[in-house]
């Protein structure tokens, strides 16, 4: 009998095949990571300039560096100038530093010449170098600007996104989408001031802009170094108000649960001295009232007399006598309308005829007047002398 062979069975060669995929996995990883460094360690591509467009680039740099030297060129003339006004007490108004014509030159030249301190002399002669420095300077400047296109001269209230826009509209009549699209991945500087000078370049749908000091006082260097430290210093002032601001809250968290328990005491205190205001301010009322007013007894002059309020006689003034104030049991606040009314018929009068008002040292027609309506049936006394009635006690006659 022949034996046949075991066969193997086919799910045996899986983990070969499994291993196989593991390989391959691992080789596309590998394949990602090492593109990803490629580009990672490469950087951005970014659009290459046509080297028409770089040569213009190289220039521009070149007129920055030639104008960050001039302008420490006379950085060193101003302290120059300090030191010889320091040493000599005088200026010299005489010539434009900066920028000497031959005839000025002459004229420092000969004040060197004839200058006897040698420390003095010195500083002169260095103010004459270096002018020429700058001069030199400036005619390489202008020499590297003939190679480049008529510059945009900066005025007051333009911007560089306006300016690039202007030129690539109305000088190049480029279409206006994409006239934004080449400013847009265009590098623009802010902010730009009166005197800086833009050079803006165009050509085969490329477009590029750069600027430079010219004129203005400041480079855009400068500028933006002074930008970035108002950056930093308005960073570095928000992170320490953070920090106050969390050890501000850190320390009123703990006085919060402080506050709260002794919440209920000041409330309780609160209500108690709101109670204790309510009261004082009340009586402050009272009081004001009491100091503003005028207190009267008004009625018919024998009922005054019988009331024992007035006495006098044929012989005698008529007075006020000393009586309760209780009697006084009308009072006007004299910080109102200081006018007191009466009818005829509230003292069953025809008619009013007269009104005398005691003290007699209350005069009428100066201290107050006295208005009868037509037919006598009503009076109004007017107040006219209103601090010498506060507080006074008056007996009103009718007749």
């Amino acid at each position: 009998m022949i034996q046949e062979k075991t066969k193997v069975p086919a799910k045996e060669k899986e983990p070969e095949k499994n291993s196989r995929k593991f390989y391959y996995v691992i080789g596309a990883l590998a394949l990602v990571i090492i593109v990803l460094a490629f580009f990672i360690f490469k950087g951005p591509a970014g659009p290459q300039l046509s080297p028409k467009m770089k040569q213009m680039q190289e220039t521009v740099q070149q007129i920055q560096q030639l104008e960050t030297s001039i302008q420490e060129k006379q950085n060193e003339v101003f302290d120059i100038l300090s030191d010889y006004k320091t040493k000599t007490g005088e200026e010299l108004p005489e010539v434009n530093i900066m920028n000497l014509s031959p005839e000025q030159k002459k004229v420092l030249e000969e004040k060197i010449k004839n200058e006897k301190d040698v420390s003095i002399k010195s500083l002169l002669q260095d103010i004459l170098d270096k002018n020429n420095d700058i001069h030199n300077l400036n005619a390489r400047v202008q020499e590297l600007e003939t190679l480049l296109p008529k510059p945009h001269l900066v005025e007051k209230g333009e911007n560089h996104y306006q300016i690039a826009m202007n030129f690539l509209l109305n000088e190049k009549g480029v279409d206006k989408a994409r006239a934004m699209e080449l400013v847009e991945r265009t590098l623009l500087f802010e902010p730009i001031i009166p005197g800086f000078k833009i050079w803006n370049f165009y050509a085969e749908d490329e477009y590029g802009t750069f600027i430079t000091q010219g004129s203005a006082p400041i480079s855009p260097n400068q500028i933006q170094r002074k930008v970035k430290k108002e950056l930093v210093d308005a960073k570095d002032k928000a992170i320490a108000e953070k920090d106050q601001l969390q050890s501000d809250i850190t320390e009123m968290e703990l006085r919060r649960s402080e506050l709260i328990s002794q919440l209920d005491l000041l409330n309780q205190e609160k209500q108690n001295m709101l109670g204790k205001m309510s009261n004082l301010n009340d009586q402050n009322q009272e009081m004001q009232a009491a100091l503003n007013s005028v207190y009267f007894a008004m009625d018919r002059r024998k009922n005054l007399t019988k009331n024992g309020i007035i006495k006098g006689g044929f012989l005698r003034s008529t007075k006020l006598q000393k009586v309760d104030i209780a009697m006084f049991d009308r009072s006007l606040d004299l910080r109102g309308d200081p006018k007191i009314t009466a009818t005829a018929a509230d003292f069953q009068l025809s008619k009013i005829k007269d009104i005398t008002i005691y003290p007699s040292y209350f005069k009428r027609d100066r201290d107050y007047k006295v208005e009868f309506n037509e037919v006598g049936q009503s009076v109004t006394i007017t107040i006219i002398d209103i601090k010498k009635f506060m507080s006074e006690k008056i007996a009103i006659a009718i007749e």
